[in-house]
């Protein structure tokens, strides 16, 4: 045992002024004495494929620091000497019952390569001069500077004071303790060792409380970010929404206003002349208020699906139906209405039954709408075919007028809300500038699809393709 007084490295070498561990040093010179495989104990060395040490500059990390199973002390000196005293003192030492991991280099160039591959040494006891005079200085600018490692604790042991002296070390360089070695008793070692783990031990804990702040503020900024965009988005929403809503108000005040100001203007007119009109003009009056009535109708109708589709009260009761009797239907009823335009319809469809898998009454609206359409943008004296056909999986129908066609910009807008086409109807007709859009979202509603092909002054063919069987 080692008095707990007394200084552990005695001078006993008088002809070497400042040598304080002349008692203990071997006859062999310093430099030969790590190159013996017997001081390889507590030496970690790592080697790169030429052989020499690997000095490759690695970012220190503090998230691998503080080991939980011991601290990891370095010992760094040059004379083996002081690192089998140091190892016999500390060697059953603990510290919050954790012992130490004594590691041991025998230069500032092995003490790099070890510092290296151990980013959680918590504490370094270091010798000034070794392989030069200021080796050990050195090694405290590569740990603090190049290493970035503020945490590790640095207790600077010289035998050579002179070399070294204490004010200027501790104001110049970033070191926690300094000792001359002839003072250094056991009890003091023990001292330094252990206020130099717990101050390490505090550091480690408020960089861990540190970390797991910095990690919280990161995850809680991309939460935020997060909700940010999400806010955007809705905002953009609301932005969309809102010019629909003016929309919908400016088309709905601008296409009503017309028929009701014509209704209005009717009944004013009979009321005003009534005991002097012949029974053919109120009739014909009563026509004109009908008209515009049912153009009011369509608006409020096409309004009122719009809204039932966007908020998902318009479900599809899908079966399979043939839908070639009311194909047939429609065209007898839209026959009527196209004579005024002396437009005739023809129906081509080489099948008895043409049976898909819909909603029977939102087929026909489908289909009301764009037979309408057909006639509606047609010039008068003209004809439009329907063709009903089997394609694999789908039946397939074809609405084709001999109009004026659709521009391949206006065929970009054309299953948009309100879009008002280039072309306009040949009769005098209303459109809304909903048609197409509801027709788009009922096909699918129905997993249909619909498809347009145009060319400007040789008329427009939409394909409507219905499933024949339920999709998955």
């Amino acid at each position: 045992m080692f008095p707990e007084d007394k200084a552990l490295f005695a001078d006993t070498t008088p002809q070497q002024k400042g040598d304080l561990f002349a008692d203990f040093k071997p006859a062999q010179s310093n430099d030969n004495l790590f190159a013996d495989a017997s001081h390889s104990t507590h030496t970690i060395k790592t080697t790169d494929q030429s052989g020499n040490l690997n000095n490759q500059k690695k970012k220190f990390s503090p998230r691998s620091q503080h080991s939980t199973q011991n601290w990891k002390t370095l010992i760094v000196d040059d004379e083996e000497d002081i690192h089998e005293i140091t190892s016999l003192v500390l060697g059953t030492y603990t510290f919050q019952n954790k012992p130490l991991k004594l590691l041991s280099a025998y230069s500032a160039e092995q003490a790099k390569d070890i510092l290296k591959n151990n980013e959680d040494i918590a504490l370094v006891f270091l010798d000034v001069v070794m392989e030069t005079d200021d080796a050990g200085l050195q090694l405290v600018r590569y740990i603090r500077e190049q290493l970035h490692n503020p945490y590790v604790r640095i207790i600077l042991r010289t035998g050579q004071p002179g070399y070294a002296p204490e004010e200027n070390v501790i104001i110049e360089y970033e070191i926690n303790d300094y000792t001359n070695k002839t003072e250094l008793s056991r009890q003091k070692l023990i001292t330094i060792t252990t206020s130099s783990l717990r101050s390490y031990d505090d550091m480690m804990t408020i960089e861990s409380y540190r970390q797991s702040l910095e990690e919280k503020v990161v995850l809680r900024t991309a939460e935020l970010q997060e909700k940010n965009q999400e806010l955007s988005l809705l905002n953009d929403e609301l932005v969309t929404l809102n010019q629909e809503k003016n929309e919908f108000l400016g088309i709905a005040s601008h296409d009503l206003k017309n028929p009701l100001s014509s209704i209005l203007g009717l009944a004013e007119e009979i009321a005003t002349s009534f005991d002097i009109s012949t029974k053919e003009e109120v009739v014909e009056y009563a026509g004109m208020i009908h008209t515009s009535a049912e153009q009011m109708l369509s608006l409020v109708k096409n309004l009122l699906d719009v809204n039932s589709i966007e908020s998902g009260k318009s479900k599809a009761a899908l079966s399979h139906t043939d839908i070639l009797p009311t194909m047939l239907e429609l065209i007898k009823y839209h026959t009527e209405q196209a004579k005024v335009k002396n437009i005739s319809l023809h129906l081509n469809v080489d099948q008895e039954a043409c049976i898909a898998f819909v909603d029977s009454s939102v087929t026909r609206q489908i289909f009301d709408n764009l037979i309408s359409n057909a006639v509606k943008y047609s010039p008068f004296d003209r004809s439009v075919f329907i063709n009903l056909y089997d394609k694999e999986t789908k039946l397939c129908c074809e609405i084709q007028d001999e109009g004026p066609g659709i521009s391949a910009k206006d065929q970009t807008n054309l299953f948009k809300k309100f879009t008002k086409l280039t072309p306009k109807p040949t009769g005098g007709e209303h459109s809304t500038g909903l048609g197409l859009f509801i027709v788009k979202k009922l096909l699918d509603a129905m997993n249909g699809e619909i498809n347009c092909r145009s060319t400007v002054g040789k008329g427009t063919t939409f394909t409507v393709d219905l499933p024949k069987n339920a999709v998955n």
